[in-house]
């Protein structure tokens, strides 16, 4: 896959419709940085956005993973197979923002708690005790969340410079 050919459709393909890479960017919900970084080959949309790029400008989604326009369409067995894919793709990233959420609204919950023992100076063996374990949990599960998260991060990465290699 050659990423400069790409970056050269997808630019002929903006200024054929006379958009802005501001303009472009608004549409498909990301900076203008990221159109600029789409166009100059340094890097490729994620494959949702290119099924959108891919309707956006009527074209095939080989054809922009070719960087070059090709007159037949994309068959329906290899469009289904690849919206099922991005579709997986979506609930595995969906869980994992609900348990990193979970994670830190758990925190948050326990951080006000240590709080509020304190602020209001609450003092005893129990009190103690719930205070510490307050602060434990907090830094243990900030620790987690931020561990998950790097590991998810690698893989998906990791995912796409796999699918960039073929």
């Amino acid at each position: 896959m050659d990423l400069m050919k790409i970056g050269r459709l997808l630019r002929e393909l903006r200024n054929a419709k006379g958009l802005s890479q501001e303009e472009l960017a608004e549409i498909f919900h990301v900076s203008k940085r990221t159109v600029s970084r789409w166009e100059t080959g340094r890097n490729l949309p994620d494959i949702v956005i290119l099924l959108e790029i891919a309707e956006f400008y009527d074209l095939d989604l080989r054809e922009i993973l070719n960087g070059k326009r090709k007159d037949e369409k994309m068959d329906t067995d290899v469009k289904d197979t690849v919206l099922k894919a991005a579709q997986y793709s979506n609930e595995g990233t969906n869980l994992f923002s609900k348990t990193v959420n979970l994670l830190f609204i758990c925190a948050l919950i326990f951080a006000i708690v240590g709080i509020v023992i304190n602020r209001l100076r609450l003092s005893g063996e129990w009190f103690d005790f719930v205070a510490g374990f307050c602060d434990g949990f907090v830094i243990i599960t900030l620790a987690v969340g931020i561990i998950h998260a790097s590991k998810y991060s690698a893989k998906l990465i990791e995912a796409k410079q796999r699918i960039i290699k073929k």
